[in-house]
């Protein structure tokens, strides 16, 4: 990087330290498509690539007053970003696993036992549950989401709320669901059921 763009950056940084939404905004326009082609070669995912940009631009503005000593703020947000992309292909390896395990246990269940079927379905009612304690929006935003099969944008349309945020709530309700599978019955079982119901 030229001296003027890195003591441009710096400048910049300085800014949105304190509070500067321009310069933030100018940092967006000069950074985002870069961050984007950049990450999407290691996701294999514009669509990825794009939603870790603005993970990553949330971040930054969220912690901006620790921001203005930064010495290298493109280096900064390309850290950021690179972080934020091994982290979901770690999630990503992990719910794999969950799949390769759940269609095991798919094939299991064709031969299962009176007793395996009742174990089932006594999984799928705590599932419900689940869902049903969960806080108003979050249940509603869920089942929007996986019970009528409706896209981000179509669920933040009808509720008035940001992508971002609905985005959000999803990830918050799956986490308060496994939560609350695991501190009421078989761990192997009702995180496969959650699995499934999840990409349902």
């Amino acid at each position: 990087m030229e001296n003027s763009d890195l003591q441009s950056d710096r400048l910049i940084f300085q800014r949105i330290a304190q509070g500067d939404a321009q310069a933030f905004a100018t940092f967006y326009e000069a950074y985002a498509v870069k961050l984007a082609l950049y990450i999407s070669r290691f996701l294999g995912s514009d669509l990825w690539a794009e939603e870790l940009v603005q993970d990553t631009f949330l971040k930054l503005w969220s912690i901006r007053e620790t921001i203005g000593e930064i010495e290298y703020p493109a280096g900064f947000v390309y850290r950021m970003i690179a972080n934020r992309a091994k982290d979901h292909l770690k999630r990503q390896e992990h719910e794999i696993k969950l799949q390769q395990h759940m269609a095991r246990y798919l094939e299991q269940a064709n031969t299962n036992t009176t007793q395996e079927q009742v174990d089932y379905q006594m999984s799928e009612k705590l599932f419900r549950t689940a869902v049903e304690q969960l806080p108003a929006q979050r249940a509603l935003v869920y089942r929007m989401r996986h019970e009528q099969g409706l896209s981000y944008e179509e669920i933040a349309g009808e509720l008035g709320l940001s992508r971002h945020t609905v985005r959000n709530q999803l990830n918050l309700a799956l986490q308060n669901i496994r939560t609350y599978l695991l501190d009421h019955g078989d761990i192997t079982g009702l995180l496969v059921l959650c699995l499934i119901l999840n990409n349902s």
